[in-house]
Parts: C-alpha cells; structure tokens; sequence
C-alpha cells in the first residue's frame, strides 16, 4: 500500500459517497477545524493505484516541544471487515503521523456496534460489527473510555423509503401533533444567517434550560463559513391571521357535524346515548379551539418559534442543534420542523436524517433522557458508535496526550 496526501477536492469526491462517511470527515470540518492549534491531513491508501481507504487528521501542536498529537474524526474511512487491510492502512498512516513528529493518534468510526430499534433494544439477525474492536485491537489500537464525540444517536433510515413510509412509524403522538400543527398553519421556512443573534438567544436559552455549555456565536459563524451552502437554518413560525382563519374553519367545520347529527338524531339515525356522548364531545372540542383563538389573537403577526441549524452533506441530514423559543415550547412546533427536513432529506436523495445526541439510553443518569423520549417519537434507530481507541505511537508521551486532548473537538453537548 502507498500512502499519499490528497487534495481536499479528491478526498472529498472519496469520503461524500463513503458508507462511513459524515460531515467530520470532510475537507469542510478539516477547514472549519484549522487555525492556530490545529492542522488538516487529508490522506489516502492506494493499491494499484485504487484507493482503498482515507481519513482526515487534524493534528494539535504542542508549542513548547513541537510534539503533535492526531485525531481522525469519525475516521478511518475503510473496510473495518478487512483486518489486513486495515493493519496496514493503520501502519502507513502511523509512519505518516512520526514524520510530522507525532507522538499520538485517536479515531472513533462512525461504525455502530450492532443493529437496535427504536427502543434501544437489540435486533436479533441484525448487524453485529462485533470485529472492528478485534480488528482494531489487533492493529494496536486501544479501546478507551468515550470523551469527545457523542456515542448514541438517534437516527431514522431512509433508504428506499417514502415520506409516507417514514410518517406511518411516527408515534401516534408525532401523526397528531404534525397534522394538527398542518391545519393550524404552522410552516418551515429558511432563516437568514445575518440574524445569527436570535438563533443564539435560543442556543442560549437552551443552555440555561439544561444546563449545558453550548458553541459561541463565532463557532456557529466560522462552521457556516467552513461549509458554505452545506449548513442550513430553518425556522418554524405562523403568521396569526391564518392561524385564527384556520382555527375558524376549525370550529365551523365541527358546527356542520353537530347540525347533521342533530337532525340524524331527530330522525332516529343514532341513539341517544351516542348523541349526547358526540355533544359532549364537540363542546369540549369548540371550548378548546376557542382556547386558541384567544391565545392567537393576542400574538404578534408573524411569530417565530424556534429555529434549527442542519447540515447537509454526504449520506445524511444532521439536526445539529437548536430549539424552540420557551414561551411556544407547548405548541409542539418542533415536530413541524423536522418532518419538514425529514421531507427535504427524501426528496434529496439522502440515506439518513440524524437527529443526533440522545446520551448512553443504558444509563439511568443520562441527563438526556428526556431528549431521546422526544426523538423517539419519529420511529428511528438508536444507533451506538463503537467508541473511541488511541494509537499509542511514544509511550512516554501518552498521559500527556490524554491529558491535553482538547475536551470539545466534536460537535458535543458538555454539561456544567
């Protein structure tokens, strides 16, 4: 095998159509990533002059020594199966990383570990990719505890599938709030980045919420200058006046039914017992779509609620990161949103919508519980990665490299 650097368009044209591939391990994250710490190796493994394995390196420099430390987010790109393969690769990459005076390497493929549903539980005859820590164990890698990037996601296949396939797997609760939120006038549309400040107050807000450390504005910033027409953010508003129509039609709509079953009662159509139920019925639903009438009347004309922030690269929509304004938090309207990308990621021809971190689902303590319960409304998979394992290159120089490791290299949720 000849390992060789490669242009950032030729690792790209690589790693966008990779099955491993994610938007970390794109010359987009390497440029996002770059600057005074960090630098960018894009480097390929060819035999015959067909490449059969890449990564993205970003290497950290320590100042004092010029010693440098190696990280390959979400990589390798390869074929985990392939155990000489990958030896190899990993041997050629390590002569690599000791001729730029690297000491130390850490990866953490975007590989699960086997096949779970919705609930986390294991599918039986589903893909088990128990090898790759073998495969790696025997390629010198050491398996270590997860610090850097999320190992749970949440994730819906898309694959040979359509909008209505993936809506049928809604939960009850995800059909009723989408549909409701559909005849109210609830809709997605994009948001302009010049107005970053808002999304931040709700990036913000979130934070205070959950008590969590989020990005500053100037990483959102630099990531959609990094990504260019890559990064998208959308907002899910109303505008009143439709709204109130909406709900108008709403409550005329249920007067009609109450007028044809009254004279279907009057006509011995129905028993009494089931009229005075259906009465009861629509008078608690006219009490409650009054409710929101009131409510409507008295917001703004145009009302955003929450707005998110999307990458769109590779296989796969990610759902990075936003919310919902706290006072329209009740309205559901998170629900539009997504499945408004998940629409938009189908009809692009995307094989995945990522909904991101949901936390260890194992954990008792996983502070974010509350986070996977809503995300498993939309009928994905859980998804978890097969962690993270260092190459140990100078020994000497290793609980120097996990001690300085930069604690926020991914895109992760921190909590204070």
């Amino acid at each position: 095998m000849e390992l060789r650097e490669l242009t950032k368009k030729e690792f790209d044209q690589f790693a966008l159509n990779h099955p491993l591939g994610s938007f970390q391990q794109t010359s987009f994250w390497g440029r996002f990533m770059e600057g005074d710490k960090f630098h960018a190796y894009y480097v390929g493994g060819f035999i015959k002059e067909h490449i059969v394995g890449a990564c993205l390196l970003l290497s950290y420099e320590r100042k004092k020594d010029k010693i440098r430390i190696f990280y390959s987010p979400r990589g390798f790109l390869i074929d985990y199966k392939n155990e000489e393969l990958l030896k190899e690769f990993t041997e050629e990459v390590k002569k690599f990383i000791i001729e730029k005076h690297g000491v130390f390497l850490k990866i953490d493929p975007y590989i699960l570990v086997r096949d779970r549903d919705n609930e986390g539980n294991i599918i039986e005859g589903g893909v088990y990719n128990d090898f790759v820590e073998v495969n790696l164990t025997n390629a010198n890698f050491i398996k270590v505890n997860d610090r850097i990037q999320p190992k749970w996601l949440s994730r819906i296949n898309l694959k040979d599938k359509n909008i209505d396939d993936i809506f049928n797997n809604f939960s009850p609760k995800a059909r009723q709030t989408v549909r409701r939120n559909e005849r109210l006038g609830f809709k997605v549309r994009d948001f302009d980045f010049k107005d970053i400040d808002k999304f931040m107050n709700i990036i913000n807000d979130e934070s205070k919420r959950y008590l969590t450390v989020m990005p500053t504005k100037t990483f959102y910033e630099e990531l959609k200058q990094s990504f260019d027409g890559n990064i998208q953010l959308k907002e899910v508003y109303f505008k009143s006046d439709e709204v109130i129509n909406s709900i108008d039609k709403m409550i005329s709509d249920v007067i009609k039914d109450k007028e044809i079953r009254i004279d279907n009662y009057h006509n011995s159509k129905m028993t009494e017992e089931y009229f005075i139920d259906k009465e009861l019925e629509d008078e608690k639903e006219i009490k409650r779509l009054n409710s929101l009438k009131e409510y409507f009347s008295k917001c703004s004309d145009d009302v955003s609620m929450g707005i998110y922030m999307f990458i769109t690269i590779g296989n796969e929509v990610v759902a990075l990161n936003g919310g919902i304004v706290d006072e329209y938090n009740k309205l559901d309207a998170s629900y539009t949103l997504h499945y408004e990308m998940i629409k938009y990621a189908i009809n692009n021809g995307y094989k995945y919508y990522n909904l991101y971190e949901i936390g260890n689902i194992s954990d008792d303590n996983n502070k974010l519980k509350n986070s996977y319960n809503y995300k498993k409304n939309f009928g994905g998979e859980v998804v978890e990665l097969v962690g993270e394992y260092d190459l140990v290159i100078d020994p000497k120089y290793t609980d120097m490299a996990r001690k300085h490791f930069p604690e926020y290299l991914g895109v992760k949720t921190i909590f204070k």
